[in-house]
């Protein structure tokens, strides 16, 4: 078929498929870009177990990308040929989240709330928002907007875009550095605004991969002193390699009070990271921050039932503290993350967070890869032009 849409799906737990689909069609408020990077976010989980987040399923997956305008509808602000970041969502843009420009991920009409937390973690969720309502033809809610038959999703070589969920890329800035504008370097950028961190802060990141990688980066780019604490001998290494001014094991029965002496007379961290969604990583990082030390969960484990026990009294106001967490980059703090992306500093880094790339009919390559203790931030070309390496 001329000019298809081709989407990578994984039919069931170690198989991926690419099915060939129309070019997609789009409506006013929306672009259709051609995708030149579709990153690895929790697809490697799906490729395992088939554990999908609420957004996704065996058919519909990909949050992020980066690529070219290839069609505008009536009274774009848009053009051909502009480059955009997509970033993940379908906001109303009529709430206060959007009218506050934070994050759109938490939209009130993202169904939060209507996710039975006892059901069966391997089935597709039934979301009422976003993109993953499905019609009686099989389309999500952007796919029905538009009157298409495919592109509500990353992992695909068209994706239709909700104008406000593109930004356009500086010419300076490459496809390769932007791809880290969602859950990577935006994710933990948009964190480091939350919490405040600044220079000379102590900032305790747990756990390495793309996030874990990503959150050293942007605390070293902050002027902050990064501590990892992080189980994997090769994910030590990259996190020295990113800057990393103490590198802990938590296998190590000293490793809270090595941290507490390289912190001095504070006694423990201001900020914490985590980026693990491990109960028994969450424990220690709450036990490293100081007095009114604040914490931002940025990984999660999809259908876990797993749970961080916590006692109000002895680790929340006894030290009074603060906890937060999230899914996403705030329309506010985007022009921000555009500039650290610009940062040369933040560039080398960013060729250390990305550890693998992969042409997207190499997908099983790819979520293979994304498995390994010291995996980071991993791409999918959806045209098969993925780089040598």
């Amino acid at each position: 078929m001329a000019d298809a849409n081709v989407v990578l799906t994984i039919p069931e737990p170690g198989v991926v498929e690419l099915k060939e689909k129309p070019r997609p069609s789009i409506v006013p408020g929306y672009v259709l870009v051609k995708v030149a990077i579709a990153p690895v976010c929790i697809e490697w989980q799906v490729y395992n177990e088939h554990i999908f987040e609420w957004q996704e399923d065996k058919d519909r997956l990909g949050h992020e990308g980066v690529g070219e305008i290839a069609e505008v509808a009536s009274n774009s602000r848009f053009q051909v040929g502009d480059r955009v970041i997509m970033y993940q969502g379908n906001p109303c843009g009529e709430c206060y989240v959007c009218k506050s420009a934070l994050s759109p991920t938490h939209c009130v009409r993202t169904p939060f709330d209507d996710i039975d937390e006892v059901a069966d973690p391997h089935a597709p969720l039934e979301a009422l928002g976003g993109r993953r309502a499905i019609d009686a033809i099989g389309r999500g809610l952007i796919e029905a907007t538009n009157n298409s038959t495919s592109g509500g999703w990353g992992m695909s070589r068209y994706r239709i875009v909700p104008e406000h969920a593109a930004q356009k890329i500086p010419d300076e800035l490459s496809f390769r550095h932007a791809a880290l504008a969602n859950c990577a370097l935006g994710c933990t950028h948009n964190a480091s605004e939350e919490l405040g961190v600044k220079a000379g802060d102590d900032v305790l990141v747990a756990g390495g991969g793309f996030f874990g990688y990503s959150a050293i980066a942007t605390a070293k780019y902050r002027g902050a002193t990064a501590i990892a604490l992080i189980g994997d001998d090769q994910a030590r290494d990259i996190a020295r390699r990113l800057g990393a001014d103490l590198v802990l094991s938590p296998d190590d029965p000293d490793w809270l009070e090595a941290l507490r002496d390289f912190t001095g007379y504070r006694r423990g961290v201001n900020h914490v990271l985590e980026c693990t969604g491990d109960p028994d990583y969450q424990a220690k990082c709450l036990e490293a921050l100081c007095p009114y030390g604040s914490m931002h969960f940025q990984g999660f484990v999809p259908g876990s039932p797993e749970r961080l026990p916590l006692h109000v009294l002895d680790d929340v106001m006894n030290k009074h503290i603060t906890l937060m967490g999230g899914h996403d980059v705030a329309v506010r703090n985007r022009q921000g993350l555009l500039e650290m992306l610009l940062d040369p500093d933040i560039q080398k880094a960013a060729d250390i967070v990305v550890t693998d790339e992969f042409n997207m009919s190499d997908g099983k390559a790819a979520f293979e890869a994304a498995q390994s203790g010291a995996a980071g931030k991993i791409y999918l070309y959806p045209w098969e032009d993925a780089p040598q390496r």
